[in-house]
Formats: structure tokens, C-alpha cells, sequence
């Protein structure tokens, strides 16, 4: 019989294997424990009016020189224009944002290449809503996130308007060059989140 457990701040898991030697039959069990969720947070989708998807990626544990190479490989092989890279108050946490527009399956098939958590990958997918959603605002007494530099690059596909625009607001240099598409809604999300909030 062998027995298992991990952990961290959001859930806990136990694993349980053992042989049943009479029917010659492995079992395998397994529990995961979450956190209920606590803290209300404002985010905003990844979605755009016309079902397409911008690029959102969440770092979590892996300094900053390892997020740009990443974002700069994903760059060369996607051929993707800019990537807005945003630090949060965490020790090597941050958000990147590309503002080109993809189908969902293309969106999705980008993120599995990347470093982001698990979780967040695969949202689109374990959510009732298909969009990815990045933290806007406070999350408890944590500050929003900052814009910390962008990551120039030439794309050529559509990009979109209306996220340009709230980034703007946030005080994010985005430049109108190159094509956009006419959406002018972007979809803000109030969220329960169990992650650490202090």
C-alpha cells in the first residue's frame, strides 16, 4: 500500500494505491481539499465582443528575466506583437498581456506552451464561462497589479480595441498602430477567490 499527500496554499491532496492480490487489481484513489473562496476581486476577460480571444498569462514563481525570454520566444514562434507585462506584489509574480486576437482553440494551444499555472491554463476548459480572466483591481489588502514594461514586437494579426483602451486607463502606453478590430465592450468579471489575499 502506498500512501501519499501534497499541498499548498490553495488545496491539499491525498493519494491512496494499494493491491487487491485475490483479483490481481491495482485501486487508485485520490481527494483533492480546496480552499473555499473568501475574497471578492474585479478582473477583466480575455474575451472579446466578436468571440475572440486576447493572450493572458499568469506568472506565478518564476523571476522576470525567465518570464521576457519566455514572452520573447512566443513572440518569434507565434509571430505575436507586443506583450504588456505587469509586476503584481508578490516576489516573481506578474501578468503578461498580448493584445493580438485569436479563435479560442488558438488561444488555448498558445498557453499550453507556457510556464503559467496549471490552473489558469486550463480555465477556459473547467470554467462555465470560456475566457481567462487576470486581476484588476485590490485583492484583498494586495495592490493591483502594475504595468512594468513592454515587450516590443511586430505581429501582424488583429488586435484588439477595446482591451487597448482599458489599458490605457491603466496608464499603459498601447500605440494604434497596425490593425484593430471595431469591438468597443470588454467584459469585467467580479470573482470569489481562495488564493492568498494578504
Amino acid at each position: 500500500m502506498k500512501f501519499e499527500t501534497r499541498h499548498n496554499n490553495n488545496f491539499q491532496s491525498f493519494f491512496l494505491k494499494f493491491k487487491v492480490p485475490f483479483v490481481e487489481k491495482h485501486f487508485n484513489f485520490k481527494v483533492n481539499l480546496y480552499n473555499t473562496p473568501k475574497t471578492w476581486v474585479l478582473g477583466y476577460s480575455s474575451r472579446t465582443q466578436n468571440g475572440k480571444y486576447v493572450l493572458f498569462h499568469d506568472y506565478d514563481n518564476l523571476s522576470f528575466v525567465d518570464v521576457v525570454n519566455e514572452l520573447k520566444f512566443l513572440q518569434k514562434q507565434f509571430k505575436l506583437s507586443d506583450y504588456f507585462i505587469f509586476k503584481l506584489d508578490r516576489d516573481n509574480s506578474f501578468h503578461a498581456v498580448c493584445l493580438d486576437t485569436f479563435s479560442l482553440r488558438e488561444a488555448y494551444n498558445i498557453q499550453k506552451t507556457t510556464s503559467c499555472d496549471l490552473s489558469f491554463i486550463h480555465a477556459v476548459k473547467n470554467l462555465d464561462y470560456k475566457e481567462w480572466v487576470l486581476r484588476l483591481g485590490e485583492k484583498g489588502k494586495r495592490s493591483p497589479p502594475k504595468w512594468k514594461c513592454t515587450l516590443k514586437h511586430k505581429g501582424r494579426r488583429i488586435k484588439s480595441t477595446a482591451h487597448a483602451k482599458l489599458l490605457r486607463k491603466l496608464d499603459v502606453p498601447v500605440s494604434f498602430k497596425g490593425n484593430w478590430d471595431n469591438c468597443k465592450k470588454i467584459g469585467l468579471v467580479k470573482y470569489n477567490t481562495a488564493n492568498r489575499a494578504d
